[in-house]
């Protein structure tokens, strides 16, 4: 039989991966437009991502509901490492749930900019990673080349905040992209 508290985690992170892509599928039906030559419209791959999504997340509670058939078996007390690498564990779940959150949240008003390193870091950070290496490196690189990509081959127009200091920052810095300072 499972045991309460590991049933309980599992069936929350299904439930919040459940929530967020129905969200997100009802989100689709305000851009559900047909498309001339393809028969599934505007919708058609958002709808599928979202449903395999939720697949996946089925699939995955499926999984660790018979791996823990498995380990009930042996039934032995949880040591005080383990509970604190479950708190641990637990941490880092509601990290990647929010982190991307506060990102889309500071987006709009501080910038793509200056908020994308942080974020980076934020992120790689959750994932537990530990060396300044993959920090300096990682970042500088996915930064680098989404600078490269989108503000001086694509003169695509990133958010550059709402917020005045931040603002003022950010279209300086799209100006020495651009100029190739």
């Amino acid at each position: 039989m499972l045991r309460g508290k590991e049933n309980l985690g599992n069936i929350l992170e299904w439930a919040v991966w459940i929530a967020l892509a129905l969200i997100a599928y009802n989100i689709t039906y305000v851009f559900d437009k047909p498309i001339e030559g393809y028969r599934y419209g505007a919708t058609g791959w958002p709808r599928a991502v979202l449903i395999a999504i939720m697949a996946g997340a089925t699939l995955q509670l499926i999984f660790k509901y018979f791996r823990w058939e498995a380990d009930s078996e042996e039934e032995q007390t949880p040591s005080d490492a383990e509970t604190s690498g479950r708190l641990s564990q637990a941490l880092g779940m509601v990290g990647i749930f929010a982190v991307p959150f506060i990102y889309l949240w500071l987006l709009p008003r501080t910038g793509f900019y200056l908020t994308t390193p942080f974020f980076i870091v934020a992120y790689m950070a959750v994932l537990n990673v530990r060396s300044w290496k993959p920090f300096v490196f990682v970042t500088a690189t996915v930064y680098g080349l989404l600078l490269l990509i989108f503000t001086r081959l694509f003169y695509v127009s990133l958010p550059v905040g709402s917020w005045q200091p931040f603002y003022d920052i950010n279209n300086a810095i799209i100006v020495a992209v651009r100029t190739g300072m």
